[in-house]
């Protein structure tokens, strides 16, 4: 009876992604409001941005410090965010001592019993009920719209995570850095070399033991899930800022992030279907500046704490984004600070943003010094990617132009908010700090202004922002011209729903219709043939660490890295036929005479590719046909050696994976939970 199911690599990538959503929905929704008390009555999507902002900053500093003190590993991260709280209520109570506080926990644990006890369980049962049972305040409508949001964001994601399922190769060989930037803090090595920041490969690492799915997956289908998350933040970030007064307006600037965002916005899908920081990092940027405005306004305001924790959270991902984007934007908001007691309360605030500047930028210092890279260098390096480029040949009109479009309808609005808010005798709305940050942003990309002048401004990486900050602008567009029509038609709140709903459906349909279809297809060049990741998601799952070895192109020693052995083609060329050879003259004599000191694997899988030999990346295996006919000849010529057994472990149009079995019954799980025993003591095993 065969215990593991082969299934196809698609199915397997699209149950890493539900996966990896649920435990993000189970950490996040459920278990971070135990800990995170000003959360616990918040509506879901509330609930898990703040619990994203709290837990998630707290997650990644905690993964630093563990992997620079060498104790990061799943039970030193789950003991310490159970230590967190504990400490934190330690510190908030009146006890005199440790001692003291920890008798009053066992005593009010106890009682809690006691009291489940005397119950019945009728208390448990009562807490599930209110926890699952669906309040009377959710009509028609507020489904009818839930749902659009959150099918909406799934369709972005989907849309993003379709080439992720249909290759299983990475797209970049940007991937392979990050997955060993994985793999190193895995091994208590948290800067891997190099003063860059790690938030998003603690965070992969963290998933990745939480839902046993491998980092490679979860780093293959990441661009996907922060696409998804990026729609929810878009929307939750818009409706703050109109007040929720057109609750579909938001909907608008979402659904055109997730499913055309080609034709108006600076970006490709080419880009968001790969795992970025920058993308991750804006997830931590807007909640971060949401909730930093609600509280220096003290509307919906929350601990400085979450504020700080996203701070922390956005700089350990992507310093351009904390220091470029993040950072201007609080100091931005400064401005929004009540005018009473203003100068007192500019000081504390901006002595605290400062603070927190000194705090996360010092570890970074500190590891320049360490591995002795210059400060220059370092802030070059993080103003500045390589790996950032301008691709997006799908827009309406040219970007300076359609720039410059942005521009003439932002000042526009701005007047019209302006007018408002002066004949109504209201203040200000925040649209009108959005709009002049908008117009702001639009002008380097116009042709006004020469973008090469800004030496410390790198327009690749701006692009991302610039996208989500156009998809805001369109939900604020929607909700000025549904307030214009109810302004003057006076129309009823039924009749601006209906026509909130018939704008939508329009304005997405048309914007399908002129792109040609929803746009999944991706133009990114292969690394190393797809067979040659599916098979090795097979190899990972079924076979126990280091008992095997892989062979394959230089690159793919980081797939190796704390799992298993690895050759290169040239080495295993030239090298194993001697190794194998003196291994099997050793196992002809009596075993108290071998003397064998390399001792090949149970397993050799020798990864080949197919002809025409077209997707191995130059850069990764140079002239590829030649050693793949040469790898070919020799495993022709082993075959008919004597004793020698190969078998092909799985094969494709475009890849034949091969399996040198050595030592049988020592490498496949199968065996080891079977407990494989002769077949005569086997017998002997269910007789006694």
């Amino acid at each position: 009876m065969q215990i593991f199911v082969d299934f196809p690599y698609w199915i397997e990538a699209l149950f890493a992604a539900v996966r990896v959503t649920l435990c993000f929905i189970l950490l996040f929704g459920f278990i971070a409001p135990l800990f995170l008390s000003h959360i616990r009555e918040l509506p879901i999507i509330e609930k898990l941005i703040y619990s994203w902002i709290g837990l998630g900053g707290v997650i990644i500093f905690a993964v630093f410090v563990l992997s620079v003190l060498h104790l990061y590993d799943f039970i030193g991260m789950m003991l310490t965010l159970t230590l967190i709280p504990v400490i934190i209520n330690y510190l908030r109570s009146d006890e005199s001592n440790v001692l003291q506080y920890l008798k009053q926990w066992e005593l009010r644990t106890i009682v809690s019993h006691l009291q489940v006890i005397e119950e019945e369980g009728r208390a448990i049962w009562n807490w599930l009920k209110t926890k699952f049972t669906i309040k009377k305040e959710w009509d028609w409508k507020r489904t009818t719209r839930v749902s659009a949001i959150v099918g909406i964001a799934i369709s972005g994601g989907i849309i993003r995570s379709i080439p992720a399922l249909e290759h299983a190769a990475p797209f970049s060989r940007g991937w392979f850095i990050h997955l060993n930037r994985i793999k190193n803090i895995r091994l208590q090595d948290y800067f891997s070399g190099s003063p860059d920041p790690g938030g998003m490969h603690s965070l992969v690492s963290v998933f990745s033991m939480l839902t046993q799915v491998s980092p490679e997956l979860i780093l293959h289908i990441l661009g996907a899930l922060s696409s998804f998350f990026l729609c929810i933040i878009i929307y939750w970030s818009t409706k703050d800022m109109i007040k929720n007064r057109y609750p579909l307006a938001p909907i608008f600037g979402m659904a055109i992030y997730a499913l055309a965002p080609m034709l108006l916005m600076p970006v490709s899908l080419d880009q968001q279907i790969e795992a970025s920081s920058l993308d991750l990092a804006l997830c931590f940027a807007f909640p971060t500046m949401t909730i930093f405005v609600r509280n220096i306004r003290s509307a919906f305001k929350s601990p400085w704490f979450y504020v700080l924790s996203g701070f922390v959270a956005t700089a350990m991902v992507n310093l351009f984004v904390a220091f470029v984007i993040l950072l201007p934007l609080m100091l931005l908001g400064l401005a929004s600070l009540p005018r009473r007691r203003y100068l007192q309360s500019l000081y504390r605030v901006t002595s605290y943003l400062l603070t927190m500047t000194v705090v996360v930028i010092t570890p970074y210092l500190l590891a320049c010094y360490v591995y002795d890279v210059r400060v220059p260098t370092f802030l070059l390096s993080q103003l500045y990617s390589i790996q950032a480029y301008s691709y997006y040949p799908f827009l309406v009109l040219p970007l300076d132009e359609l720039s410059s479009v942005y521009m003439i309808i932002a000042g526009g609005l701005c007047i019209f908010y302006l007018i408002s808010a002066m004949i109504d005798k209201k203040k200000f709305h925040d649209e009108v700090t959005f709009l002049i940050t908008f117009l702001v942003l639009s002008l380097p990309y116009t042709s006004f202004v020469d973008i090469s002048n800004i030496i410390w401004l790198d327009i690749d990486q701006l692009n991302a922002f610039y996208a989500v900050m156009i998809a805001m602008f369109a939900g604020i567009l929607v909700a000025a011209v549904l307030e214009m029509v109810d302004m003057v038609f006076n129309v009823s709140k039924q009749g601006l729903l209906i026509c909130s709903w018939i704008l939508l459906f329009s304005t997405m349909g048309y914007l399908i219709f002129m792109q040609k279809g929803v746009k999944i297809s991706r133009s990114n060049p292969n690394t190393v043939p797809d067979g040659f990741l599916k098979a090795y998601y097979q190899i990972i799952n079924t076979r126990l660490p280091y008992s095997y070895a892989t062979v394959g192109p230089k690159i793919q020693r980081i797939l190796a890295k704390n799992r298993d052995y690895f050759m290169e083609y040239e080495f295993f060329l030239n090298e194993y036929s001697a190794i194998d050879s003196l291994y099997r003259q050793q196992l002809q004599l009596p075993e108290i005479e071998r003397t064998i000191e390399e001792v090949p694997p149970a397993s050799i899988f020798v990864l080949t590719e197919k002809p025409p030999y077209n997707s191995i990346q130059q850069g990764i295996l140079y002239d590829s046909p030649s050693v793949m006919r040469d790898v070919e000849e020799w495993l022709a010529k082993y075959k008919q050696l004597p004793g020698r057994q190969v078998e092909v472990f799985y094969s494709d149009s475009t890849t034949t994976v091969y399996e040198i079995i050595n030592r049988q019954n020592e490498s496949n799980i199968e065996d080891v939970l079977y407990n494989i025993y002769p077949s005569e003591d086997r017998k002997n095993l269910f007789y006694e």
